[in-house]
């Protein structure tokens, strides 16, 4: 599959006219858009723009609001291009720290002062210079409206005494203790938007921001339509070189299938799908310039649910439907072995290093081991109850547990077929919900309305973003609430995982903070808050013909997902034009 912040999957073939009609799009925007210099591709073939697909995508709307438009394509996709990080921090290749509008930082005050240094000349798309103001609003602009506070300042618990401008380029924050976490896990999420446009906004829920401004290397929105868009070049970009395409193009795929057909046929040079059988289906096509990265390197996809809803709120209930389901079929028939199973901690491919105590190895595995007679014996020890082969809940009610997906995301709709019929053996009333598209699926995805499958929201350049974004009260968010912001989808906290991860970030040995994780290790396990399944691959297709310098297995700079907000604008400033055979 794909998604804005993992890979997911579509099913849907795009038809003869859609193909044509699309094609024709290309064309046009091929005539518009500034020639490059091909290699091997002739002037008439030749892609002007990198072109891109998502999967489930509905009709584009002109919703360039980052704080709102989480859905694709125009959510986490814009962040990078039209709105910029102050640092990036990344956990792939092994880690990487990029300084981004903040070119340089230290730490003062015993750790606690974070003074960044903002990079002058960058300019704003309409030519208003973007300096230390536009930062401090950006920090503070949870002040205007929730939705906006990206760091957690003004939720509860928060660790940020102050946010000062110290100079005309010159940015202090101010921590209430010293947070060893603090740029990897808090700062990474955040961008910088213009305050001279941001602050006008009456009401930032419902703003579109048709015409936004922005820092980022493609701010001119120079084709739009319900089915394809382009955004140009910021030929005023601040890094020099940078871009070093002229435009991007993001073309409507309906479903894994449909964007399977764009990218086989050449008209996609880049998505993040789930392709089954992908060395056949695609690399075949065209060994030379066609190629697959499919990193494991990655948080889990998890049955999600609201952990403040009976039953879902039992505990045990919970480790019952861990129990339950079988992650190796999951693995092997629903993501075609390309997405490892995984325990029930789920953090050992993306963070090996900090899963090390044997106890806590012993008690995930055993949790996520399928074993359906356990998962019974779980629920009736605990109050369940049978009738015929129907399960009861304790009140004397059938369980009931559909889990909703995206009709067009193959591998997900898949894989829920099988947990469904786990379910099902021990008697649980389960089928999946297909929805038609992400609009219809997102909305009660992020808050939880509906049983689903979800990737995990948080940083992946630390491991205590993990345990911030699923238990922690600063992140906490409440029932029925979208949970994209902090990636607390399940609505939980605890107060005893609260104080742990004051204790990991407040301290800087490494020995200590290692401690701290074991403990939360623990912790997750005891309370099971959502049931991880399989690795959520970084999936990326991508072609070589008309572009290269894609991040790749041989220079993993980011995220091979070019909707996942910062390390995108990494690879939107490194891609290069001309052919390239090979990776």
């Amino acid at each position: 599959m794909s998604s804005v912040h993992s890979g997911r999957s579509r099913l849907r073939v795009v038809g003869l006219l859609g193909a044509v009609a699309l094609l024709v799009a290309l064309v046009a925007q091929s005539a518009q858009a500034t020639p490059l210099a091909p290699s091997s591709a002739t002037v008439a073939t030749a892609h002007q723009c990198v072109v891109m697909a998502g999967s489930g995508d509905p009709a584009f709307v002109k919703n360039f609001n980052p704080y709102t438009a989480t859905s694709l394509p125009s959510g986490d996709f814009v962040k990078g291009a039209f709105y910029e990080p102050l640092i990036v921090s990344t956990s792939a290749g092994g880690g990487h720290q990029y300084p981004w509008l903040a070119q340089s930082w230290k730490w003062s005050n015993g750790n606690k002062t974070l003074t960044l240094n903002i990079r002058k000349g960058v300019k704003w798309s309409d030519g208003k210079s973007l300096t230390a103001a536009d930062v401090v609003y950006s920090l503070t602009a949870g002040k205007q409206n929730a939705v906006m506070d990206l760091i957690g300042l003004y939720r509860p618990g928060t660790n940020i005494a102050s946010v000062k401008q110290t100079g005309p380029y010159t940015v202090a924050i101010t921590l209430k203790t010293p947070d060893s976490q603090f740029i990897a896990s808090t700062l990474n999420g955040q961008m910088v938007v213009p305050q001279h446009i941001f602050s006008k906004v009456a009401d930032i829920t419902t703003w579109t921001n048709s015409t936004p401004v922005g820092s980022g290397p493609f701010t001119n929105i120079t084709r739009f339509t319900a089915q394809d868009y382009v955004l140009s070049k910021n030929p005023h970009y601040w890094m020099p070189g940078a871009p070093k395409v002229p435009c991007l193009e993001y073309v409507l795929a309906t479903s894994n299938d449909a964007g399977l057909l764009q990218i086989q046929s050449g008209q996609v040079d880049w998505t993040h799908n789930f392709v089954p059988n992908v060395e056949s289906a695609y690399i075949a096509k065209d060994p030379k310039h066609f190629h697959a990265f499919y990193s494991t390197a990655a948080y889990a996809q998890s049955l999600t649910l609201d952990d403040t809803q009976y039953p879902y709120s039992l505990i045990p209930f919970r480790k019952a439907l861990s129990l339950a389901i079988n992650r190796n079929d999951v693995s092997k028939l629903g993501e075609y072995g390309y997405a490892p199973p995984t325990d029930a901690l789920g953090l050992s491919y993306l963070f090996p290093k900090w899963v090390t105590d044997p106890k806590v190895k012993a008690l995930a595995k055993a949790e996520a081991t399928y074993n359906p007679a356990a998962a019974k014996a779980l629920l009736i020890a605990n109050g369940f109850t049978y009738k015929g082969s129907q399960l009861i809940d304790p009140k004397g009610n059938p369980v009931t547990l559909n889990i909703h997906v995206i009709s067009g995301w193959s591998d997900w709709v898949a894989s829920i077929q099988i947990i469904t019929k786990n379910l099902q053996a021990i008697g649980i009333n389960s089928s999946p919900a297909l929805e038609p598209d992400w609009n219809s699926w997102y909305p009660n995805a992020a808050s939880t309305k509906t049983p689903t499958l979800l990737w995990q929201g948080a940083s992946m350049a630390s491991p205590y973003a993990f345990f911030f974004a699923n238990m922690s009260h600063n992140a906490y968010t409440p029932p029925g609430q979208d949970g994209t912001t902090t990636g607390n989808w399940i609505h939980y906290w605890n107060s005893t995982a609260t104080k742990s991860l004051v204790n990991w970030k407040t301290t800087l040995l490494p020995a200590k903070q290692h401690q701290y994780a074991t403990a939360l290790e623990n912790l997750w396990l005891q309370k099971l808050p959502s049931i991880p399944l399989f690795v959520g691959p970084r999936w990326s297709t991508y072609s070589t013909k008309y572009f290269h310098c894609f991040t790749s297995p041989k220079d993993y700079y980011g995220d091979p997902i070019f909707t996942q907000f910062p390390d995108n604008v990494v690879s939107f400033t490194r891609i290069c034009p001309g052919g390239s055979s090979g990776a």
